[in-house]
């Protein structure tokens, strides 16, 4: 460039709209609604014996996703929202290194289940579990930098296409009353069409010119991203395998459908934090951010509280009504999971609160320590209480990631964030549920649980909780211009 050239760029602070927030959590429900349908459908099938044995090949095709590189995506976020042409540049990049670092995770996949006893039809239809990796690489890579460049309606149209083709495979499998290998054949096109979805929005919306890394700094920048996410998701999934190998796959079954269901309760947070990411990436450690992050973790823990008390108060009747009574246990297993969920919110706003601050290395020890006490925790006390043990190591594992959380913000920032009027709700909350479980002994469970529920919202309502989403998510500012 020639000393006399001037480039005048102009540069747009684009604040958390709630409509990000929306289109990200609406994005979210839908796959987690069309993914819940589909493991209805697959379960009532298949029975526990032979949902158990699915639940451990999506485990083991998700450790393999992770491992090859899922977590690359918020790596992808948060350079978008610093300069697009990085983010489309390393995006490229990271497609080709995860398809070639999943070939052979594929085999180890393989190995494990062969390891575990399965039959060589289970081997067989493991395999083609794994095809789906492919297209996963770049839907994921290019939702990635969607996300970071404030292009959620891309975002939602990938889900849409994902949801919607596996809702169509559920059907054919009902109609059909197909197995378990008919199962796995229906996650093969619904990634397919998702990932041609993203490759054409990637083609819509890639910047002319384009930054990319050299392969040893991809390798260092990314790999952090890589491991952490890993770790985590090896001691979010190793009860299944845990519980397969040590409860049999009955009890893996049972358990499978709660966690499911449990995993449905991300979308409010991912939503909601997710769309500050991009915000927080550039402007991390001002104090407007911080008191707007302050306000969304008091939203995410109300919500907590509601998704916690409606749980146990519906959870027995809805999975009566949708799964029958063979699986009845399942609805004992999600109300003990589902308390999780409040420290589940927590921990997720802490994570993209260092995470926006370029302190992503400390996940690596965070998520090591809790694989510890998944690992140790589960081969304890699952010989002894089947699934019972799962459930409750869960929420022992998401405290002890609390505490790791709250110490590491401590020390490098130098204060914990505090959810916004969090006493006053928690107090409310406690009480709440304190009479949904007592008034029970004396009325209808199900109307003063329902009762309970009505209250509790409206007293947030009241509380000034609700109004708080208008000043978190609250539009574009422009900052100015920048010569170079």
């Amino acid at each position: 460039m020639s000393a006399g050239l001037r480039i005048s760029v102009k540069q747009v602070d684009v604040r958390p709209k709630i409509s990000h927030a929306a289109l990200l959590t609406g994005a979210q429900t839908m796959r987690g609604v069309f993914r819940l349908l589909f493991a209805v459908i697959v379960a009532r099938q298949l029975g526990p014996q032979q949902f158990g044995v699915y639940a451990v090949l999506f485990a083991l095709v998700e450790l393999v996703a992770v491992a090859s590189g899922s977590g690359y995506a918020d790596y992808l976020t948060r350079e978008a929202a610093r300069d697009q042409r990085v983010g489309w540049g390393l995006a490229r990049q990271l497609i080709v290194l995860r398809v070639l670092v999943a070939i052979p995770l594929v085999t180890i996949v393989l190995a494990v289940l062969w390891f575990l006893g399965f039959s060589r039809g289970v081997l067989v239809t493991g395999a083609l579990a794994c095809l789906t990796l492919i297209p996963r690489s770049f839907s994921e890579a290019v939702q990635g930098v969607l996300r970071g460049i404030h292009q959620y309606k891309g975002y939602f149209a990938i889900e849409s296409a994902l949801g919607t083709t596996l809702l169509a495979g559920a059907a054919v499998l009902a109609i059909r009353h197909g197995g378990l290998r008919q199962a796995i054949l229906a996650e093969i096109p619904a990634a397919t069409v998702a990932g041609l979805v993203a490759l054409g929005l990637g083609l819509k919306f890639k910047t002319r010119e384009t930054v990319g890394f050299t392969a040893s700094r991809l390798i260092k920048n990314s790999a952090v991203f890589n491991l952490y996410s890993f770790i985590g998701t090896l001691y979010d999934r190793f009860d299944v395998l845990l519980l397969s190998k040590l409860a049999g796959e009955y009890a893996t079954g049972i358990y499978s459908v709660a966690y499911r269901a449990l995993g449905m309760t991300q979308i409010i947070a991912y939503g909601a934090l997710y769309s500050l990411l991009p915000s927080l990436s550039r402007n991390s450690g001002s104090i407007d951010e911080r008191q707007r992050f302050e306000k969304a973790l008091g939203v995410l823990l109300s919500a907590a509280f509601v998704v916690v008390l409606g749980t146990m108060v519906f959870a027995g009747p809805v999975v009566k009504l949708v799964l029958g009574p063979a699986y009845a246990e399942s609805a004992l297993a999600l109300k003990v999971l589902i308390w999780a969920v409040i420290l589940r919110y927590v921990n997720y706003a802490l994570n993209v609160s260092l995470l926006a601050g370029g302190h992503e290395r400390v996940f690596v020890t965070t998520s090591l320590v809790c694989l510890g006490t998944n690992i140790v925790g589960n081969l304890i006390f699952i010989p002894l209480y089947s699934w019972k043990a799962a459930a409750g190591v869960t929420i022992v594992t998401e405290f002890v990631l609390l505490i790791q959380n709250a110490w590491w913000l401590r020390r490098i920032v130098g204060k914990i964030p505090m959810p916004f009027k969090s006493l006053q709700i928690s107090v409310a909350f406690a009480a709440t549920m304190g009479l949904a479980v007592g008034g029970g002994r004396f009325v209808s469970p199900l109307l003063i649980g329902t009762a309970c529920v009505l209250t509790f919202i409206v007293y947030l309502y009241y509380t000034g909780i609700v109004r708080e989403i208008a000043t978190v998510w609250d539009g574009v500012r422009t900052v100015g211009e920048i010569s170079s």
